[in-house]
C-alpha cells in the first residue's frame, strides 16, 4: 500500500489542513481548548500545545515517508489468531496473564495474538468474580510547585455550555471527584467479591490520552504528566485490588478524542512499564488480541477489539469527534512507522483494522470451545451493529462489554437490547468524564459505577454497582449457542435467586477511605 503525499501533509487532490495555532506558553495546563494543533517543538519536545510530549525515537512525517519509501506501513494485521512464539512455556497454565519478557519493537507488532491460558483454580472462592469499567481516568493540573505535589485528578467536566448535546447542571459532590467514588467503592465490593482481574474498556485518561506523542518506541514507557501513577495506580488500590490484572482495549479518547497522534501506543507500551511506580498488573498486548481463561469447572474466550472506526471519519469531516479530522491534526501529522501515517491516511487506517478485526473474530470464534465467549471492546452495540448481530448469531457470542457513552446499563431480556439474547452491558461511568445525566449527591442513579460479574458455569451474575455503593441491578443470563435466537434454561438454582432484581438500598457500611492521591 502507498500514499501520496504533499510536503504540506495533503494529499495530491485534498485540501490542505488549517494552519497550526501561534505557539502557546509551555508550563500551563488549560481547559480543554478549541483546537489543539501545535506542530511538535523541536525546542521543547512540546506538541498539541504544553500537555503532549515526544521521546526519543519518534519520527516526523517526513521520516517516516523516507523510512517506509512506497513500503506498507506496519500495522500488522493478523486475520487468524497466533502465538507469539517469545512466551515461554505457552501451556503453563498459570494465574496471569502472560507476555512475552521485552516489548515487541512496535505497538501493533502483537495484533491478533492469542495469549496463554489463565487459569483461576481456587475452588475455595466459590464463585468467582470479575470486575468491568470503562471511561474512568480523569485529568490532572500540572506539577504544583508551590504545594510541593501533583494534583488529584478531577473529573473532566461536560456540562459546560462549550459541549451543547452534554450541558447540564454540575453536581459538584459527585460530579468532580467520580472517579474518586467509584475506585473506593470497587476496592469495597472487591473486600467480599475477590475479582480476579478487571476488564477495562478504554478511555483511560481524559481529556486526550496519554501526554506523550504516538510513535515512540515500545520500550519506553513514558508518564510526563503524572497520569499513570496518579490517575491509574495509586487510585485502585486495596487488599483484593492490588495485583490483580487490568485488561484492556483502547477507547476514542486514548487516542486523543479529536485527534490521533495521542499516545495511544504508550497504553500497550505500559504493558512492560518499568517505572518505577508500576505495580505491573497493566495488561494490553496490542490493539486487539484474545485471552483463554480458564476455571474449575468451566472456561471463557474474551476478545478484546478496537472499535474506534465509529470516530475515524474522512480528513475533510468537520465533526468534533473526528480522531482522522483536518480541524485538530496538525497538517504533518504522523504516528510514524505503525501508522497512521498521515491525516489523509488515517480513516483508511481504522477501516483497516476493523475490517482486519471481524475477520479475526469469525476465525477465533468460530474455534472457540468454550463455555463463555466474549468479546470486550469501547463502542456500543449501537455502532457496527449489523456485525454485532451477525457475530453473535452465527458464532453464539454470550457477552458483550462496552463503555464510550457515559453512564451504566446492563441489557439482557430488555427491549434496549439491540442484540438480545446476547447480554449487552455500557460501563462508561468510571468517572473520567461528567456523565450523561445528572447525578444524585449520594449514588442513587446509574451515571458513574462499575460492573460485577459472577461466574459459573453455565450462568453469569451481572451486578451494575454506582458511585455510592448501590447496587442498581441485578441481572442473570445463560450461553447462547452458535445459530440460536434463545439462550439456554437454567436447570437448579440460579445466580439470581435470593438477589433482589431491581434497586438495593444504599450501603450501611462507611464509604472506605481514599488515601490522599500526591505522588
Amino acid at each position: 500500500m502507498s500514499f501520496n503525499f504533499n510536503v504540506n501533509g495533503a494529499s495530491g487532490s485534498g485540501k490542505a489542513a488549517p494552519a497550526p495555532p501561534k505557539k502557546q506558553t509551555f508550563g500551563v495546563v488549560p481547559p480543554p481548548p478549541a483546537t489543539t494543533t501545535v506542530a511538535p517543538d523541536a525546542t521543547t519536545k512540546a506538541l498539541h500545545g504544553e500537555t503532549t510530549h515526544t521521546v526519543e525515537g519518534s519520527m516526523s512525517l517526513y521520516e517516516t515517508l523516507e523510512k517506509l519509501q512506497g513500503k506498507a506501513q506496519q500495522q500488522n494485521l493478523k486475520e487468524t489468531l497466533w502465538k507469539d512464539p517469545e512466551i515461554p512455556d505457552y501451556d503453563n497454565c498459570q494465574p496471569r496473564f502472560r507476555v512475552r519478557k521485552d516489548a515487541p519493537e512496535l505497538a501493533t507488532t502483537l495484533n491478533g495474538v492469542e495469549l496463554p491460558q489463565a487459569c483461576f483454580m481456587d475452588e475455595t472462592k466459590g464463585n468467582h468474580h470479575v470486575f468491568v469499567i470503562g471511561d474512568w481516568g480523569g485529568v490532572i493540573d500540572w506539577y504544583d510547585p508551590v504545594k510541593g505535589y501533583v494534583n488529584p485528578p478531577r473529573t473532566a467536566d461536560h456540562t459546560k455550555s462549550l459541549f451543547a448535546s452534554h450541558h447540564r447542571k454540575k453536581v459538584n459532590s459527585s460530579d468532580d471527584y467520580a472517579q474518586f467514588n467509584v475506585s473506593k467503592w470497587m476496592s469495597f465490593v472487591a473486600e467480599k467479591s475477590d475479582p480476579d482481574f478487571i476488564i477495562n474498556l478504554g478511555d483511560n485518561f481524559y481529556w486526550g490520552g496519554v501526554g506523550v506523542q504516538c510513535g515512540a518506541p515500545t520500550h519506553q514507557a513514558q508518564d510526563p504528566g503524572y497520569q499513570w501513577s496518579n490517575i491509574y495506580e495509586i487510585m485502585y488500590k486495596g487488599s483484593n485490588i492490588d495485583g490483580k490484572q487490568w485488561l484492556g482495549t483502547l477507547g476514542n479518547h486514548d487516542y486523543g478524542g479529536f485527534l490521533f497522534t495521542s499516545g495511544w501506543d504508550q497504553v500497550i507500551a505500559y504493558t512492560w512499564s518499568k517505572l518505577h511506580f508500576s505495580t505491573g498488573r497493566w495488561m494490553q498486548p496490542s490493539l486487539y488480541y484474545a485471552t483463554p481463561v480458564k476455571f474449575p469447572d468451566f472456561t471463557m474466550d474474551i476478545f478484546f477489539v478496537d472499535s474506534n472506526i465509529w470516530d475515524a471519519f474522512d480528513y475533510h469531516a468537520t465533526s468534533s469527534h473526528n480522531i482522522c479530522g483536518g480541524l485538530h491534526n496538525y497538517p504533518a501529522a504522523t504516528c510514524g512507522l505503525t501508522g497512521p501515517v498521515s491525516v489523509e491516511q488515517c480513516a483508511q487506517w481504522f477501516k483497516d483494522l476493523w475490517d482486519a478485526e471481524i475477520r479475526w473474530l469469525e476465525q477465533g470464534l468460530g474455534k472457540s470451545k468454550a463455555d463463555w465467549q466474549v468479546i470486550a471492546t469501547h463502542f456500543p452495540a449501537e455502532h457496527g451493529l449489523d456485525e454485532w448481530k451477525r457475530l453473535s448469531t452465527t458464532y453464539g457470542v454470550d457477552l458483550l462489554l462496552t463503555a464510550h457513552r457515559h453512564m451504566q446499563e446492563v441489557h439482557v431480556d430488555d427491549e434496549a437490547n439491540l442484540i438480545k439474547p446476547t447480554a449487552w452491558i455500557v460501563s462508561g461511568g468510571g468517572g473520567g468524564i461528567t456523565s450523561e445525566a445528572e447525578p444524585t449527591e449520594d449514588g442513587q442513579d446509574d451515571q458513574y459505577g462499575f460492573i460485577d460479574l459472577t461466574l459459573s458455569k453455565h450462568e453469569i451474575r451481572i451486578e451494575a454497582i454506582s458511585h455510592g455503593g448501590q447496587v442498581r441491578s441485578t441481572k442473570c443470563f445463560t450461553q447462547r449457542f452458535p445459530g440460536d435466537e434463545h439462550t439456554q434454561k437454567i436447570a437448579g438454582k440460579s445466580l439470581c435467586d435470593g438477589h433482589p432484581v431491581g434497586v438495593q438500598l444504599l450501603p450501611k457500611e462507611p464509604a472506605p477511605t481514599v488515601a490522599p492521591i500526591h505522588w
